[in-house]
């Protein structure tokens, strides 16, 4: 093969592929050249490049700090991020960059994978100094994660949604993106879980997702560079816990809690914190459940008891909650079938 014949090939995992289908199609300005339920790939001529994206439900986050698109003019610049910021995406440029003669600009995926859009000599003295905060720009809601799951979706940068646009137990699943880091004050976040209660099937689930400290600040909020610019607020970790207590949402746990800081300001160190609550079943108990200790009884949320020892019927909600959660290995699972052999 003649070297001008070759492509560089990136072969990107996303959470969710028609929603990045959707991104990718205004950043590119073109359709897939190929497109199935298990994979899709982008030709890109100018650069020369294929571009894939493989479904990966269980993402968590970008992996890639940032993938760059360089141009040799900055009126390519300017023309993609217009495309993007007439889809609704929030753009950052980068500070001292003048918007006349724009040659750098930032935006996120929804899987938050930054994307340097940029002109000219390579120059990384004016990128965001951490990868994108916990957050992502795309606004396209509700969101359709499967043939029969539905989603809907709430980001930092969108403003107070005072009914969640659809009927009572019709979402499978909530995804509150950044909403404790916006310019909701506590009242609108109280409003916005009562919603999220509304429209949950019973066992559906919420998900918040957020950049949280281990204090509060005692010189007000912080500002922080890059994407992380759209965080307004950073609320002490165990806010967003609370508050889902508080809405009666059950099985509240963390399922991601950085081990690092992203940032330390003013002594604070601020984690990525990602937590997972279920809406509660007030169906009739469908599992039963065996606690192995090695304590003398554990106590849920909603204040059942688990003795050590003994089944107990609980469910079909609490039951997953208890086998995807940290303490399932302290944990036997009966299957219904199997239900009327244990006793209990």
């Amino acid at each position: 093969m003649a070297l001008n014949a070759m492509k560089f090939h990136i072969s990107l995992n996303v959470s969710n592929l028609p929603r990045s289908l959707a991104f990718y199609r205004v950043l590119f300005g073109l359709e897939p050249a190929k497109c199935h339920d298990d994979y899709a790939k982008f030709e890109l001529t100018e650069p020369p490049v294929v571009f894939s994206l493989v479904p990966q439900p269980s993402l968590t986050g970008g992996s890639l700090s940032r993938i760059g698109l360089r141009f040799g003019e900055p009126a390519a610049v300017a023309e993609i991020k217009a495309r993007l910021e007439a889809n609704g995406l929030t753009i950052q440029i980068p500070s001292g960059c003048c918007s006349a003669t724009l040659r750098k600009c930032y935006v996120a995926d929804p899987d938050l994978n930054l994307w340097e859009i940029a002109s000219g000599e390579d120059d990384d003295s004016a990128a965001p100094a951490a990868p994108a905060a916990p957050s992502t720009s795309l606004r396209l809601l509700p969101v359709v994660a499967a043939a029969e799951s539905v989603v809907w979706e709430h980001f930092v940068t969108a403003p107070p949604s005072e009914r969640i646009p659809h009927g009572d137990g019709a979402v499978d699943e909530v995804r509150l993106t950044g909403s404790f880091n916006g310019s909701l004050d506590a009242g609108q976040v109280g409003a916005l879980l009562r919603e999220a209660r509304r429209v949950l099937r019973l066992g559906g689930k919420v998900v918040v997702h957020g950049l949280c400290g281990d204090r509060p600040f005692a010189n007000g909020q912080p500002q922080l560079p890059g994407l992380a610019a759209m965080v307004s607020r950073v609320p002490v970790h165990t806010e967003a816990l609370d508050a889902l207590c508080a809405a009666g949402f059950v099985g509240v746990h963390f399922v991601k809690f950085t081990e690092k800081p992203w940032f330390v300001i003013d002594g604070v160190e601020l984690r990525e914190v990602k937590l997972l609550a279920l809406q509660p079943e007030i169906t009739e108990a469908q599992r039963q459940v065996l606690y192995r200790g090695p304590f003398r009884e554990a106590v849920d949320d909603a204040g059942r008891v688990y003795p050590r020892g003994q089944y107990v019927r609980v469910s079909a909600a609490v039951a997953a909650a208890l086998h995807d959660g940290p303490a399932a290995e302290q944990f036997l699972f009966v299957k219904p079938d199997a239900a009327g052999c244990c006793g209990g």
